[in-house]
């Protein structure tokens, strides 16, 4: 196949993107050689929920205008037709969109109730490649692990040999994808090559309390040889999901998947808070005891009037401030202050509680949540102990190392 998709499917669950947005993701994507983008927002309507309703102009007229926006990035529009649609009713559906120039429909039958609609997710596919003449994706209903399953193996039976099918990887959310689990889910997808849908940097459904603004890692270097392609799914912020793309975009060329990352939150002004972001493992975790200078930067962040990244920087600044106030306790208790002398240095500490309940959780505050589902061959989710990692954030190492030292006094 000359074409492999690389780039990024705008598939998450939550508000979606707004037209400047998926513009701009545009942009970036041609910018770095990437060559797809995918419209498959979970929460647009005329998507998923109210499938059978046709898009409306401005819909349509916002498809053409995406098609039209770069020649190098080929822009697909996904569907999830219903349990009871049939070939009429998608070619119905998505004439329109083809009209408008799209020259790729993605099926998307993900997250759905049933397992024994195989047969009827493959007519669909090769009648709309046959009948509309455009290429297909698809998204089959057990699209995570590496067993097979009767579901597979009656979608695989008969289905077009140009139709890529997606894949997740091992797991929902992967924290990597190995060579020999592609070469496992290959051989059990009769022997198809599976197109990639990376669950990064998403953050939505249980994993909205966290931003991921990390770089492209756990990817096996032998895996790009061995897949259709890799589309990214991002966050809700457009902005925010940029470091990781053009990381991963590096990764797929062949290039240092970290160095285009630091390049990409540098010019992006989200190093400090990429960092602030982290988790223990993560390579740019700062560490349990960070420098007061690091916290300092932290705590210096400025709003970046993006309602999708701002609550992460103000969780990240009243966090350092705590942290920071910990470590002057320390110091003034190194220094022999004892007593009602410590008490206006100890009150800050007490904003740890309702800092931990935050929603946007920054400094390492857990617990991670993670959809680290796999699919077993029956093609039934199965949960694994990866989805839920417990931690200790920053201030609350800080402020026990700080309560230690007032105990030390006391005794």
């Amino acid at each position: 196949m000359s074409f492999r998709p690389f780039g990024v499917i705008e598939g998450f669950y939550g508000d979606p993107w707004t037209q400047e947005e998926r513009l701009a993701c545009i942009d970036a994507l041609a910018a770095t050689g990437a060559n797809s983008y995918v419209w498959a927002p979970k929460s647009e309507p005329r998507h998923r929920d109210a499938w059978r309703d046709d898009f409306t102009p401005g819909e349509v007229a916002n498809f053409a205008e995406l098609v039209n926006r770069n020649g190098n990035v080929t822009v697909s529009v996904g569907l999830t037709p219903g349990n009871d649609a049939g070939i009429d009713d998608v070619v119905a559906k998505m004439q329109p969109v083809v009209d408008a120039g799209c020259s790729v429909i993605t099926l998307c039958f993900d997250d759905l109730p049933v397992l024994d609609a195989a047969g009827r997710h493959r007519t669909i596919a090769n009648g709309v490649r046959e009948r509309m003449g455009v290429s297909v994706w698809l998204v089959p209903t057990h699209y995570a692990g590496v067993d097979g399953s009767p579901y597979l193996d009656a979608l695989f039976d008969g289905l077009h040999d140009d139709v890529l099918v997606m894949w997740t990887g091992r797991h929902v959310v992967n924290d990597s994808i190995t060579h020999e689990e592609v070469t496992e889910r290959t051989r059990v997808c009769s022997g198809r090559a599976p197109l990639v849908w990376d669950n990064a940097p998403v953050n939505d459904a249980m994993m909205t309390s966290h931003l991921h603004l990390g770089p492209y890692i756990g990817r096996d270097g032998r895996v790009a040889g061995a897949i259709a392609g890799v589309l990214l799914n991002p966050m809700i912020s457009m902005a925010a999901s940029r470091p990781m793309i053009e990381s991963a975009a590096a990764w797929w060329r062949g290039d240092d998947p970290h160095a285009a990352w630091e390049g990409a939150v540098d010019r992006a002004g989200l190093g400090v808070l990429a960092g602030a972001t982290s988790y223990p493992g993560d390579p740019h975790w700062p560490g349990d005891r960070p420098s007061r200078e690091w916290l300092q930067s932290v705590r210096e962040l400025t709003d970046t009037n993006d309602a999708d990244i701002d609550p992460w920087i103000d969780s990240a600044r009243t966090g350092a401030g705590i942290a920071l106030a910990a470590m002057d306790l320390m110091d003034a208790i190194r220094g022999g202050k004892r007593d009602s002398a410590l008490t206006p240095l100890s009150l800050p500490l007490l904003g740890l509680r309702d800092w931990l309940r935050r929603d946007a959780r920054t400094l390492g505050a857990g617990p991670r949540t993670r959809p680290l589902f796999t699919q077993d061959a029956s093609g039934r989710f199965a949960v694994t102990s990866g989805a839920i990692a417990l931690s200790r954030s920053i201030p609350e190492t800080l402020v026990a190392d700080a309560l230690a030292a007032l105990a030390a006094l006391e005794r």
